[in-house]
């Protein structure tokens, strides 16, 4: 049983790439949203379909669904990001 598949497979290869499409689609929503607590709504649910991702990526079932859940899996990283710095911003935005 391999601990964070998903997270080591991000540092291993060039799945960088999907983990920036999640940056860039999280930062577009928030700012849309522009409001904290959504942002903050948005990154728990990114967080927990990353946790749903690495928990059934270890049951092993199928090769294809693995390679599903590594890309959402790592999407699902880059929108915690994205959420986070926005989350940042917005924060830092509201207090001037």
């Amino acid at each position: 049983m391999n601990y964070l598949p998903i997270f080591q497979e991000l540092f291993e290869s060039d799945s960088v790439i999907f983990m920036l499409i999640g940056v860039i689609a999280a930062l577009l929503i928030s700012i849309k949203m522009n409001n904290i607590r959504r942002t903050m709504i948005g990154l728990i649910s990114c967080f927990v379909l990353y946790a749903v991702c690495e928990l059934v990526s270890n049951v092993h079932t199928n090769f294809m669904i693995e390679l599903i859940l590594l890309f959402v899996g790592t999407i699902a990283i880059g929108g915690m990001t994205g959420f986070f710095i926005s989350a940042i911003v917005t924060k830092v935005r509201k207090q001037e």
